[in-house]
């Protein structure tokens, strides 16, 4: 077993500064233990990966799988691949059609019991694995981990709690009110991988995510644990709030494959709202004496 100390200049969130953490040399692939599959999908994140690396190393369990898919970075991310080689069971470096498209790519080349894909601006909090170790020999036929876990910034200051919910239905329809799942906090076995399709819908860029705990919720009922499993780093350039005007399509599209036509109903009925009063706002713009005169100097192309 190598020693390696947590960073010395950035200590990593809600691990201890001052620790000295055991990792193997080499990951191995016992047969007679679970094996951790984790899918790393990843494009020009060099400044957040090595966390997510080390998070998985420092979790004090071997049997570990790490398959990272790189869209084709081109900033640090190829050398800190480099350095954490070793323990890299699968490294796919090529240009992909999006996050979904690279989740599915690792997944297609992952042979563990338990999967889970963790963003490479993410990480995993100290004891994750063992707490879904213990989950799972608790209750044999649970095949779905859901814990609990915080939402931090990027310098690593606390944002939010997210707690553990049931995946079911009642759960999943309470998403406009602030009420999810932490996907950075969700271990499921392989079993309910193949049955829910094998696969996340590369047509959706942000819930894909939400989709599959759709299809998991219609398959078994996941384990909560109250156990911190996973911190989600929330920016101002994190995909979720560069994209955030496709989440209420993407929300719909989910609502109507599911049958949830009364969320569906209030979701399209509150967007119609918004729209109506975004009109009004513009149409009490053009009225102002400022804008129309503007128009008249053809100072302002008209519409």
């Amino acid at each position: 077993m190598a020693e390696v100390p947590l960073p010395e200049t950035r200590p990593l969130y809600g691990w201890s500064a001052d620790a000295e953490i055991s990792v193997p040399d080499r990951f191995r692939s016992d047969p007679d233990r679970p094996l951790f599959s984790i899918v790393i999908p990843t494009l020009n994140q060099g400044a957040y990966i090595e966390d997510t690396l080390l998070s998985i190393l420092w979790q004090g369990y071997d049997n570990v799988e790490i398959i990272v898919v790189d869209g084709g970075s081109t900033d640090d991310t190829p050398a800190v691949l480099e350095r954490y080689r070793p323990w890299i069971s699968v490294l796919i470096s090529e240009p992909d059609r999006g996050q979904s498209d690279a989740i599915n790519k690792g997944f297609r080349r992952a042979s563990g019991s338990i999967l889970a894909w963790l963003n490479s601006d993410d990480f995993y909090l100290p004891g994750a694995f063992h707490t879904v170790l213990a989950c799972f020999a608790a209750q044999p036929g649970r095949r779905w981990v859901i814990g609990s876990g915080d939402i931090i910034s990027a310098d690593q200051q606390f944002l939010r709690h997210v707690p553990g919910r049931e995946g079911s239905e009642e759960t999943l329809l309470a998403i406009e009110n602030g009420c999810f799942l932490l996907q950075q906090s969700c271990f499921w076995s392989a079993s309910l991988w193949q049955e829910a399709g094998g696969q996340v819908d590369e047509s959706l860029s942000l819930l894909m995510d939400y989709d599959l705990w759709w299809r998991f919720s219609q398959r078994c009922s996941g384990s909560v644990t109250q156990e911190k499993l996973g911190a989600m780093r929330y920016y101002p350039t994190v995909k979720t709030r560069r994209q955030g005007e496709r989440f209420p399509a993407e929300l719909a599209t989910i609502y109507a494959r599911y049958g949830a036509s009364a969320s569906l109903d209030r979701l399209v009925q509150r967007l119609l709202a918004e729209k109506s009063a975004l009109g009004e706002r513009l149409s009490a713009l053009e009225r102002q004496l400022p804008v129309r005169l503007l128009r008249r100097l053809r100072l302002l192309p008209r519409p």
